[in-house]
């Protein structure tokens, strides 16, 4: 699996959580040398009252269109008076988000969606899912969630969970990758339940010895717990954490339409940034894609 970050997408609607994901995603391109891509959809839809009479129709449509495209092109030059040197490009679609950011992800060869997301979520969106958790599920690249009220935007702090065996040595080499630019101490943090706890002791300890080879600055812990998801995000707290990389492979174990999700409980429970790995898919979309539910619900967050 490729852990280059050479191209960030960065879907905005203009808010105060996605101006924070633009500000993260900007310090990160600098870091790693890599291209912007500022991405907003537009609403494209007609009214027609019961005469049959169209209401809000093609006029309103290309007017909400320049509106958008003057926005994106404002939060681009904004960004290049700060960083000439920074490749920034600007995308507006208007189909749903989902769909155009995965024709994205292959066009564009994006590495890593920046997302902002609201934080805590309220009980309906925590049990259903948040819209920053259907980005997560559904786009075809690595994402990394920005909570709103998170201002820093080095990783001098990364938190780097053993909970599952699957592309560990692909999470390693991306967060050693991460380190490096941003002048990071890992903690490793071996969790486990009962059921697991001599494959990922093994895991673990097998961790500790690369980075110990590779001379890097870490620290280690070992939990045992039936809450994974509560206790990495407490853990995290608790070390003053920047960072925790987590990789998305088990989600197919755990999914599930309850709050049991480990997915949905990192994300409702964790106040800084959390990267998910996830390979790139480069290939067409299609409806079993996405999972048959609808994408575009406005649950905000």
């Amino acid at each position: 699996m490729n852990t280059e970050i050479k191209t960030i997408l960065v879907p905005t609607d203009f808010s105060e959580k996605s101006n924070n994901a633009v500000a993260m995603a900007t310090e990160m391109a600098m870091r790693h040398q890599s291209k912007i891509i500022l991405f907003h959809v537009v609403n494209n839809y007609y009214l027609i009252d019961r005469s049959g009479k169209q209401v809000i129709g093609t006029e309103v449509v290309q007017e909400n269109i320049q509106k958008a495209e003057d926005s994106l092109n404002t939060l681009k030059k904004s960004i290049q008076e700060k960083y000439s040197s920074l490749q920034v490009d600007i995308q507006l679609k208007s189909e749903h988000m989902v769909n155009s950011m995965n024709d994205l992800v292959i066009s564009e060869d994006v590495d890593l969606v920046v997302m902002g997301t609201k934080g805590e979520q309220k009980l309906k969106q925590f049990i259903l899912g948040s819209f920053s958790y259907s980005v997560l599920s559904n786009v075809h690249c690595s994402v990394i969630l920005i909570p709103e009220g998170f201002k820093k935007y080095e990783f001098k702090k990364i938190l780097f969970p053993v909970r599952v065996l699957d592309h560990l040595n692909d999470k390693l080499e991306l967060t050693l990758s991460l380190a490096k630019k941003n002048k990071s101490i890992i903690n490793i943090l071996g969790i486990s339940d009962q059921n697991d706890v001599k494959n990922l002791t093994t895991a673990y300890l097998d961790v500790k010895k690369k980075l110990f080879i590779k001379s890097a600055d870490y620290t280690s812990d070992f939990l045992l717990t039936e809450d994974k998801a509560v206790h990495i995000s407490k853990f995290s707290k608790e070390e003053n954490a920047d960072l925790i990389v987590l990789n998305y492979e088990d989600e197919e174990s755990w999914k599930s339409f309850f709050s049991e999700n480990f997915f949905k409980k990192i994300i409702n429970y964790t106040e800084i940034p959390l990267f998910f790995l996830k390979p790139k898919i480069t290939r067409k979309h299609t409806d079993k894609d996405l999972g048959n539910y609808d994408i575009t619900l406005p649950y905000p967050g």
